[in-house]
């Protein structure tokens, strides 16, 4: 009498086992890069977050005369640029004299960049005249 073995998995069963395996990794791979991207875009929004704060830290610093005597009106916005982490960050920052009260101005600093999309960022602070 000859016993017949099936030892072992036919072919269709690896290739379905492969193919199952293939989407896993594949769905592994998208999380992996939308982690990436996430990272990548926080670490950018710090970099504006120091770039915005330097800015109205520099303002905040500035005596009354040396205050008084910058021309950025809210028409037309004072600006300049930085690098920072191989992206280059825009900031433009706008002084509007006497507001909210007399004596104060508020300084808005608004910094742009471009990453996977435009991203903008936007600061406002209270200085005393």
């Amino acid at each position: 009498m000859k016993i017949l073995r099936n030892d072992g998995f036919t072919l269709l069963e690896i290739l379905i086992a492969v193919t199952i395996f293939c989407f896993a990794v594949l769905g592994l791979a998208i999380g992996t890069l939308s982690v990436i991207r996430t990272n990548q875009t926080s670490h950018l929004r710090a970099s504006a977050v120091n770039l915005a704060q330097a800015r109205l830290e520099e303002l905040r610093a500035m005596t009354s005369a040396a205050f008084s005597g910058l021309s950025c009106p809210s028409s037309t916005p004072c600006s300049d640029s930085a690098v920072a982490s191989g992206v280059t960050f825009t900031r433009q920052w706008w002084i509007t004299t006497n507001s909210p009260v007399a004596g104060v101005s508020r300084v808005d600093v608004s910094v742009n960049w471009t990453d996977y999309a435009s991203q903008t960022l936007s600061f406002t602070a209270s200085v005393p005249q």
